[in-house]
Formats: structure tokens, sequence, C-alpha cells
């Protein structure tokens, strides 16, 4: 005996995901470890490094600068290639040039190599590296969301653009926190050049080797396919994220958050040797950051996926990241509070950064369906100007140091305790306020002026409601398999699913 299913007469549309997300994912973050932390390596043992390179802390401070701003102008290149060319053209552009950048900070100092080389050469070689990084990064940073809509299910979607956006802020961990553990001597930067390069060389040879196509054969979810269906022009596509209120209130609100995590990374050393603290002290309060930082993806992620609130509680996180910012600003301008600046740190890392993913997946929310690459290279962008500006606006704002504070600075001392140049201690205060000031005004912004429809969360719920009528109403239809010869089975389909043997 036979017995056939019915045939449905209707076009079925498949969902499938592919292994090849998991080696995207994995490349993309170890792209973004490598970057970030030979970038933020340089500041965390500035005093070492500059005294190394026998520059002074002010033109040390260029490596990190300059870096950061390289990815200004890059930031539209980048949207422009990835959303004309492809994912994998980008992400092949970023690999190479990560690769290049580190191996030119390492060759420049590499052991037995460095003695030929003289020690300005071995600066600008390390600059012109950093500076090729920093060109690579918007490649790298403006892709997770990209990749969770278009290679991730629904279900994998949230944690994919947490991973994926969290790999910035732990490469800042890594290079903050563990640089100062290995780094104890100036004759330790070759070592750090070399430890930092080995991640960005297998990451290049991966993003070459293993990213082999834009998109998969077939999309993940409802919405993925949405974005293939409607897919906008380069010059439309600015056009409709610009006209979006609530996108550009969060390109201004979320680029400063995250040039002030930056900055805070950058300036953290110097802040803190001017009030007497060392350098692990300083290291070891941003890794609590960051560390903070992904324990509060996880609990809000959550709280998200069970309540759906997404904007309430990214409005509730920046209520609690100011209040941290005003107790932090105060405690780094004491000596002797190390105990209470870590705890700041703590809860900083919670709220501040914690909520970062979701503000990622918000903004693709709020410009569904816009490209995300594009969306989320705009939200860099915003960090690079912000964070440039930052970082610039302490040189100005820098005052002599206090008397009270010169006998128990550390910034200017020397690793063989002698005194030194490398690094000028100085009264932050007005930088601080400043910095404050300025991220108060744009927590006020989103808090009370962002407003958004959850678009492609409704354009998900639409489509699987389409499809589940079109199911429907296929099974009202009626459809006979006749066995010629033998037996003659029919299977009527119909809401009861009646099954008539003959």
């Amino acid at each position: 005996m036979k017995i056939l299913d019915a045939n449905f007469n209707h076009s079925k549309i498949e969902y499938k995901v592919y292994p090849e997300r998991w080696w995207l994912m994995g490349t993309v973050v170890l792209l973004n470890l490598a970057n970030y932390a030979h970038w933020i390596a340089f500041p965390a043992v500035a005093k070492k490094a500059a005294a190394y390179y026998e520059v002074t802390g002010d033109v040390l401070d260029m490596i990190p600068t300059v870096s950061y701003a390289a990815g200004i102008p890059t930031c539209l290149l980048a949207t422009y290639l990835v959303e004309s060319r492809g994912l994998k053209f980008g992400i092949h552009i970023g690999s190479v040039l990560t690769g290049l950048g580190g191996f030119m900070c390492c060759i420049g100092t590499f052991p037995g190599l460095n003695l030929y080389i003289p020690k300005d050469a071995q600066y600008w070689l390390a600059l012109t590296g950093q500076a090729a990084t920093g060109i690579a990064s918007p490649f790298i940073s403006c892709v997770p969301t990209k990749i969770s809509q278009h290679w991730f299910p629904d279900s994998q979607r949230t944690i994919a653009t947490t991973v994926l956006g969290m790999s910035y802020p732990l490469g800042i961990v890594i290079g903050q926190g563990l640089t100062p553990l290995f780094v104890k001597h100036p004759s330790h930067i070759p070592y750090m050049n070399i430890i930092f390069f080995v991640p960005a060389g297998i990451g290049s040879v991966l993003g070459v080797w293993k990213i082999r196509s834009n998109t998969p054969p077939t999309p993940p979810s409802p919405s993925s396919q949405l974005c293939y269906q409607r897919k906008m022009d380069y010059i439309h596509t600015l056009k409709e994220v610009f006209t979006n209120k609530a996108f550009v209130i969060i390109f201004f609100f979320l680029g400063g958050a995250m040039s002030f995590i930056s900055c805070l990374a950058t300036k953290m050393e110097q802040i803190m040797c001017s009030v007497g603290y060392s350098d692990e002290l300083a290291g070891l309060c941003c890794s609590l950051v960051i560390l903070s930082g992904a324990f509060g993806t996880v609990m809000f992620g959550i709280a998200s996926e069970k309540t759906g609130k997404i904007v309430e509680i990214t409005k509730l996180c920046c209520f609690g990241s100011i209040i941290c910012i005003l107790i932090l600003s105060y405690l780094l301008l004491m000596p002797g509070v190390a105990e209470y600046i870590i705890g700041a740190c703590l809860l900083l890392g919670i709220f501040a950064l914690g909520v970062f993913p979701l503000a990622l997946e918000l903004t693709v929310e709020a410009t569904f369906p816009a490209d995300q690459a594009t969306v989320t290279c705009f939200i860099f962008l915003s960090s690079a100007i912000q964070g440039v500006i930052l970082m610039v606006t302490e040189n100005w704002l820098g005052n002599p140091l206090p008397d009270k504070f010169k006998e128990i600075e550390t910034c200017s001392i020397n690793h063989g305790g002698e005194e030194g140049n490398f690094l000028e201690p100085k009264d932050y205060t007005p930088y601080l306020l400043f910095v404050v000031v300025y991220l108060i005004l744009l927590v006020i912004l989103y808090m009370f002026f962002f407003k958004t429809e959850l678009r492609r969360t409704n354009a998900n719920i639409r489509e699987r409601n389409l499809q589940l009528i079109r199911m429907g109403s296929d099974l009202d239809l009626h459809e006979e398999n006749l066995i010629p010869g033998g037996l003659t089975f029919i299977r009527a389909t119909s809401p009861r699913k009646r099954l008539i043997t003959c």
C-alpha cells in the first residue's frame, strides 16, 4: 500500500540558516578585537610607550588620536562600498588594512631589527600603522547589524548583535587591562606590538579566505527577505535615514555615548596619574567598565526579550548612566578613593555599556528597511567625530596641577625613579566638567525627544500573519491523489484532515 500526502498548490518560502554565519561572526569579532585592543594599548601604557619612542606624552597621543580620526572620512566610503559592492568586499578591505597596520607597528619595533631603525622612524611606522587600522575600522565596525539581520534567524539575532557589538569594547578591555600587566618597562613595547599583530594577522587571513558571499542563498527570517525586496540605492538610503527624526537623535546620542567610553579609555591613565594612581589601577578601572558592561548586555537583553520594552529600557539606562558619570567624575579628582572609583566604574559599565547592543538594535528598528551597514556606520562616524572633539578639548581645558598634588602625582616619574617629561600632570577639573555637561545634554535629548516605531519587529509580525492566512486558505482546498492499480487511496485535505480509504 502507498499513501501520498496532498500537494499544496502555493509557493512556500523556506527560511534557512547556514553554518557559514559562525565563521563570519568569528572573523569580524577577531578583527574588532585586534583593532581596538592595539589602538587602546598605546594610551594604556602611555608613559612607557613615550619613553620607548623617545617622544613626549602629547606626541604619543597622536597615535590613538590619528587612528580614531582616520575613520571619519572613511565612514562615507565604507558605507557606499559595503552597500554597493556587498558585505564580502567591505570585510576584505577591512581585513587587509587591519593586517597591514598591525604588521607596520610590529616590524618597526621587532626585536633585533629595531636596532637598525631610528626611533623616530619606529614612531612614524606605528603612527602610519595605526592610521591604517583606523581606516579599516569602519569597514569592520559597520557590519554587526547587517550580519545579524541577513545571516541569523530571529531567535539568534539579538545575541549575534550583542556578540558582534561587544567585540569592540572587549578589545578595549584586552588592550587597556592586559597591556599594563606585561609591559612593565619601555623595552617591552616591541612585545606588545607582536602580541597584538597575531590576532590581526589571523583575522586578516580568515577575512580574505573564509568570507565568500554577501548573503546566504535563502533568507533566515521574513524581515531579511523584505530587506532583499525593498533594497534602496545609496542616495535614497541617506535621504531616508537623515530625514528620520528618531535616527538623527540616536545619531548624536549613541555616537556621543560611544565616544565617551573611547575617550575615557584613552585618557584614564593620564587623569588618574595626576592624583597619584598607578597605570595598573587605571587599566583595571577601564576593564571593569567593559566587563560589567558584558553582564549588563545579558541582563538588559533578557529584559528586552521578555518585555519588548526596548525603548523604555534604554531610557532607564540613560538615567543610571548619567548618575554614574557624575559620581565618577567627582571621584577621579580625589586621591585615596580607589575602591570608590572601582565601584563607580562597575555601575557605569552596567548602565552605559550594557545597553549598547540594544541601542544598535533600536537604530535598525527605527530605520528599517534601510541598509543596516550604512546606518551602523553612521553611528560610528558620529562616535569618531565626537570622540576627536572630546580628546582634543582635553588639550585646551587642562590646567596646571595644583601644588597639593605635585608630591603624589605619578605622571612624570620615569621607570628608573628619576623625573621625566613623558606625561605632563594636569588639573582635569574643567575638562571633566565639560564632559559631564556635554553628556547631560545628549541624555536629555534622547530621553525627552526620542520616539520610534519598531519597524522591523512589526514587519516580521505582519509577514508571519500573512503566511498563516495563506496557509489557512490552502487548507480549505481539497485535493485528490489517485493511485492506478490495486487499492485506491484518496487523501482529502481539509481543516478536519479527513482520510477516506476505498
